[in-house]
């Protein structure tokens, strides 16, 4: 199979009829896809697998890798707060050797709901796109669900809200996944949709020949969510299996059984792409990383694949403010005490099992709670913690810390569970909290 082949996008810097290796220099200027050529079959007489990767992944394993990330996926000066590696940012996001965690990077933008669907994503890297995944996973709505909830709109129809597979020349033995964007129509041309099935189950096949796509191309638009997946061993199909919950549940099937490990982007970038980051903050690559040693330290608590405390010391600010920085980002306002989101907003339409407002500690009224539930809570200001007592003991379930600023900042939890349930709550006299427990369907 021509693994290599397809359709070569371009940018004012570049040919559209060659393929040229990785610059050193990130493209200042990116364009829509616009011309084709065929590339090469192989990269320097490199075998490819059926799942897409260098056939021989186990050869590559410790094999190290050059800076191949030569150009910024998104423009940096539209960014406000970035997750650090390792962090509390959205939901445990892992590979095989580590959980409970996010493995991954978050980019939040400065107008997150304005430009939600029309940020631009450009490829990282030079290299092949060879998937495509569209839903497939219990998290699959949750950007949807959180966009309706917090602007009252619905995206907008041609919106298609998938993830890309790039697979580098100069890093054949891993994948960068692009997620949450809209791929642009001359990708979807040739790469068909696949889905998380059969990426679990280790049958999907890549599409042939693939697009070509050089480092600063447009490949679509969305989040700046990003991920680099390296496979160990295995067929080098990707995987949807990307927390200690699902492992656990389907840890004999092909996606979870293959061992990968999982990088920052700030690892394999270029001096030239880091520059874009110090031009806006003072910054160093350590500041996006938090260490295995440090996290092993400080462990995190998962709930299933949701974190028990979510986006507590998660973000990096470059720009703006930092009380909004979060993987499910919070407008904020000049007068946060006057303007807590209402109780209609924060139940989205759900039956409200209990709801409750104020400012300072108290011990809420006890409801009963026959189904699964979740409690939804906005605040102005930290420090705020939440305990839920179900009969069986008192256990933290939100700590939004003092220290954190203010402004507006709200939060829903995983899936509770039945019983008589007391909410207690610990803050200072200052701290204005709405909280509602409400029915999940």
């Amino acid at each position: 199979m021509d693994q290599n082949a397809g359709p070569t996008t371009s940018t004012s810097a570049r040919s559209a009829t060659t393929t040229q290796s990785p610059t050193t220099t990130a493209p200042a200027t990116t364009t829509a896809p616009t011309t084709t050529t065929t590339a090469p079959t192989t990269t320097a007489g490199t075998r490819y697998g059926s799942g897409g990767l260098v056939a021989d992944l186990e050869s590559w394993a410790n094999r190290e890798l050059p800076l191949f990330i030569t150009a910024s996926h998104i423009d940096i000066s539209d960014i406000e707060s970035i997750s650090r590696f390792r962090s509390n940012a959205g939901h445990d996001y892992t590979d095989s050797f580590e959980t409970c965690c996010s493995m991954k990077h978050y980019f939040r933008p400065k107008d997150y709901y304005g430009v939600r669907f029309a940020q631009s994503i450009y490829s990282p890297v030079d290299g092949v796109v060879l998937y495509l995944d569209e839903g497939g996973t219990t998290r699959s709505n949750d950007w949807k669900v959180d966009f309706e909830r917090e602007t009252g709109e619905s995206p907008p129809d041609d919106y298609r809200d998938m993830k890309m597979y790039i697979r580098p020349d100069d890093a054949p033995n891993l994948w960068i996944r692009l997620h949450h964007l809209s791929p642009v129509e001359e990708i979807l041309k040739v790469v068909p949709v696949g889905s998380g099935q059969e990426l679990m189950r280790g049958i999907a096949r890549t599409a042939d020949p693939g697009f070509r796509v050089s480092a600063g191309d447009l490949v679509g638009h969305g989040l700046g969510e990003i991920s680099v997946e390296r496979h160990l061993d295995g067929n080098g199909v990707p995987s949807p299996c990307n927390a200690g919950a699902l492992r656990a549940k389907w840890g004999k099937m092909p996606g979870c059984a293959a061992k990968r490990r999982f990088h920052s982007i700030f690892e394999f970038m270029t001096e030239e792409v880091f520059e874009q980051y110090r031009a806006v903050a003072d910054v160093t690559r350590d500041d996006f990383v938090i260490s295995v040693e440090d996290r092993a330290a400080d462990p995190l608590a998962c709930d299933g694949e949701d974190f028990v405390i979510r986006d507590v010391d998660a973000y990096v600010t470059l720009q703006g403010n930092p009380d909004t920085a979060s993987s499910t980002p919070e407008p904020a306002t000049a007068t946060p005490e006057a303007s807590l989101p209402s109780a209609d907003s924060l139940a989205a339409g759900r039956a409200v099992l209990a709801a409750h407002e104020g400012s300072s500690s108290s011990v809420l009224a006890p409801f009963e709670a026959v189904s699964d539930f979740a409690l939804v809570v906005a605040s102005d200001a930290g420090p705020l913690q939440l305990s839920v007592d179900d009969g069986n003991g008192a256990r933290s379930i939100y700590d939004r810390p003092e220290g954190s600023g203010r402004g507006i900042a709200t939060y829903e939890t995983a899936p509770l569970g039945t019983g008589s349930i007391t909410v207690l709550v610990e803050a200072d006299d200052s701290v204005a909290w709405r909280i509602l427990a409400v029915v999940l369907p």
